[in-house]
């Protein structure tokens, strides 16, 4: 019978992934969080607070630090037994989950934004204030509900030698729905959203509206694509591991051998979702020199455009 000590190699290895999973938590949570808190410091001492895309700026910020905190959470998570109970397993899940899909709401947002500012600027005139800030909190408010199959599906659970705060389904349909869920919700559908802003805003591209702001376009479009390249390996994985299960009655052994490979991956792939949340005070801190201007700008226009 075999022990689980640090004389086994499997056990060993796993403990060796463990801290280095945890090591790279830490770093982000240490470059995140001050990267993205000097963010919403310098937007709100230089930027004018009545303009949107400011707004949605300090969303993303919010959201990216409120992901980021729970880092430390799940560094105690991964080399060390759960011992905190089932209900703050459910909280910091919930908490990690909501500002993870408020952060992908305000992204694509953004993108929904600078083409309505566009090509349709009499529309987001329409809007108004209140209009905006009901925006803002639609955001906040589907992030919840969006998080809440994954949230569900939270569990403390027995690998190796320990108990951890991870992911449990009670049978491959409900793993089967959990997945195309969040498929569904948290690539399928924002991506579309966001391909179809960028294909009216790309014909309109000649247009004198588009130069006026191009900086802050730009901006925009480097956030989104961005976020596509670090959460696009994640959700690969996911749309395997429905493929997976879908054969499971036909190929019981492939299948298995397929959500296996890709459990083991699942932590290297959503680490690349907390560097995205690292690398936005970066995409800020290059536009910063301009990005000033082409907010005021944007508010000319928009009063211009009000008033016709």
């Amino acid at each position: 019978m075999q022990n689980t000590n640090s004389s086994d190699p499997s056990s060993t290895a796993w403990s060796q992934a463990n801290l280095v999973s945890s090591v790279l938590m830490g770093f982000f949570c240490a470059v995140g969080v001050p990267g993205n808190i000097a963010v919403i410091v310098i937007i709100l001492l230089w930027f004018k607070k009545d303009n949107f895309t400011v707004h949605l700026m300090l969303n993303l910020a919010a959201s990216d630090i409120l992901c980021l905190m729970t880092l430390p959470v799940w560094m105690f998570n991964q080399l060390f037994n759960w011992t905190i109970g089932r209900s703050l397993c459910k909280f910091f899940a919930s908490f990690a989950y909501c500002s993870v899909y408020s952060s992908l709401l305000t992204v694509t947002m953004m993108s929904v934004h600078r083409c309505l500012q566009i090509c349709y600027p009499e529309i987001w005139a329409k809007l108004g204030k209140k209009g905006e800030r009901f925006l803002l909190f639609l955001i906040w408010a589907f992030g919840f509900v969006f998080s809440i199959p994954a949230i569900l599906a939270q569990e403390i659970v027995q690998r190796e030698s320990k108990r951890e705060c991870g992911r449990v389904v009670a049978s491959d349909q409900n793993r089967l729905i959990v997945a195309i869920l969040e498929s569904l919700l948290a690539f399928i559908l924002p991506v579309s959203i966001m391909v179809t802003s960028y294909y009216y805003l790309h014909k309109r591209v000649t247009q004198k509206a588009l130069f006026r702001s191009q900086r802050l376009t730009k901006l925009v479009t480097r956030i989104v694509v961005t976020f596509f390249i670090f959460w696009t390996p994640y959700h690969i994985l996911n749309v395997v591991e429905i493929f997976a299960v879908c054969l499971k009655p036909a190929y019981p052994e492939s299948s298995g051998k397929v959500l296996a490979f890709t459990s083991s991956l699942g932590d290297i792939a959503g680490s690349f979702t907390f560097i995205n949340s690292c690398v936005n005070p970066l995409l800020y801190a290059f536009a910063s020199r301009s990005l000033r201007k082409s907010t005021e700008t944007e508010n000319t226009n928009i009063v211009q455009t009000s008033s016709i």
